[in-house]
């Protein structure tokens, strides 16, 4: 039996999410379901079918792989139909200066290079494939929620230019206001000139039709329950069906299973984050509250709170969303999201909000993702924890997953800070217990500190 860290409604895989993505985008097209009985075979099977795992399928039908992709629901049931949609710089809870102190300067940089190497990938494939996802924004901006977070983001530029090559601009608070970025608690902001906003679930659909028009075998509602090896390969269950296959990617990040494989188990923390969405408002109405650039947005607060106007002129706002998978958790935070919302863009009060939803962002025990072969496994491999950032970094992670069991790309182009097996959380059964305190005390700090 799969051990989850939440309550099963975390986990439901009858429908997928009821957020603005899948409500806007043209449905994905079915999928195969799994026969009532029988064994299948490929070369490689993939756990989970978003952008990470489908990133890998792809990389591998290219080359002529039999690919195999098995999803717990629908393509966009997991993070990537519950994302905020950025496509930006990030992956890691440490700065730059903590992971050059840890890893040093070189592979910082290059840990910088492949988070940029990854927005540009999306952004080809958007435009190699023709998909017209919504883009827009020129980078994103971070705010200062207090007169004293204004010299971390001069901090955060002079970081910023000694590790990677992206342009940066500090604004002040008038500055904001000219450029059509006013929020309430906003002292000082920084664009940080890389990365652009999209609609998730148009990018997924793109993604999806490249794996199936290269023979990538996609199954629905196909919960793998177990993978054993058999000593020539890995058998994976589901249900009464076997799967045979020489190689395996777990590709479920957030929503993956503690036992599946057991090495996972108490490494990871997913955390929920919701997301609220309002109906399309007249230039009137974003004039009166100030903010009418398309630009993504986010402010620094540790339990920070992330934003963007959406081409259609709604309005999208995200942060924290329960600390448990009940409906009393869900509903007190989505008051509690409401109320940040009324209160840093007050004359949007009373403007309806037409969605909201709930999802699994993943962190990992080291603060950091990681990408390589599952560690006492020489064929399970896995690409996790991309820390609310897996828009890019996920998509480029699974296109390395594919190289790397090709042969194409050696392990060491991860480099270490993506290619380091994160440690398990200390007291790991506890460590829900510890995010509830941690919540706690960030909540304190962003208020008072």
């Amino acid at each position: 039996m799969l051990k989850h860290l939440y309550q099963p409604t975390a986990y439901q895989t009858d429908t997928l999410p009821e957020s603005y993505w899948v409500a806007s985008a043209s449905p994905l097209p079915d999928c195969e379901t799994l026969p009532d009985a029988t064994t299948i075979q490929t070369e490689v099977a993939i756990i989970g079918g978003g952008y990470t795992g489908l990133s890998a399928a792809l990389e591998l039908a290219e080359n002529g792989v039999d690919v195999a992709v098995f999803d717990a629901g629908r393509s966009g049931w997991g993070a990537s139909g519950r994302n905020g949609g950025f496509c930006c710089m990030g992956g890691s809870g440490k700065s730059y200066a903590q992971l050059a102190k840890q890893f040093g300067e070189d592979e910082t940089r290059h840990f910088a290079k492949l988070q940029r190497s990854a927005i540009d990938l999306v952004g080809s494939r958007l435009e190699s494939w023709n998909v017209d996802a919504d883009r827009h924004s020129n980078g994103e901006v971070i705010l200062a929620h207090k007169p004293n977070r204004v010299a971390d983001l001069h901090e955060d530029a002079a970081e910023t230019a000694h590790f990677t090559d992206i342009e940066t601009e500090f604004l002040t608070r008038d500055q904001l206001c000219e450029r059509g970025l006013n929020a309430g608690e906003t002292y000082g902001g920084l664009h940080v000139k890389a990365g652009f906003g999209l609609h998730p679930m148009k990018y997924l659909a793109g993604l999806h039709h490249q794996c199936a028009s290269k023979g990538v075998r996609i199954f629905e509602q196909a919960t793998i329950e177990d993978v054993k090896n058999t000593g020539n390969g890995y058998e994976l269950t589901s249900k009464n069906i076997r799967i045979s296959a020489p190689k395996v990617i777990i590709a479920t990040n957030g929503y993956s299973a503690e036992n599946l494989p057991d090495w996972i188990g108490g490494r990871l923390m997913p955390v929920f984050s919701g997301i609220l969405v309002t109906r399309p408002m007249s230039d009137d109405e974003l004039a009166n509250q100030g903010w009418t650039s398309d630009l993504m947005a986010f402010d620094s607060r540790i339990l920070l709170h992330y934003f963007r106007k959406l081409p259609d002129n709604r309005f999208l706002f995200g942060g924290r969303g329960g600390i448990t998978a009940t409906p009393t958790s869900f509903a007190h935070a989505k008051q509690d999201l409401l109320g940040n919302f009324n209160r840093m863009f007050p004359a949007w009060r009373d403007v309806d909000i037409t969605h909201h939803w709930n999802g699994l962002a993943c962190l990992s025990q080291s603060f950091r993702p990681y990408l390589g072969r599952v560690p006492g496994h020489r064929d399970i491999w896995t690409g996790l924890a991309w820390h609310g950032n897996g828009v890019a970094l996920g998509s480029l992670a699974g296109q390395m997953l594919g190289k790397q069991i090709l042969g194409t790309q050696q392990p060491s182009e991860t480099g270490a800070i993506m290619g380091t097996p994160p440690d398990r959380f200390p007291f790991s059964r506890f460590r829900r217990i510890g995010r509830n305190l941690a919540y706690r005390y960030y909540g304190l700090r962003d208020r008072f500190a």
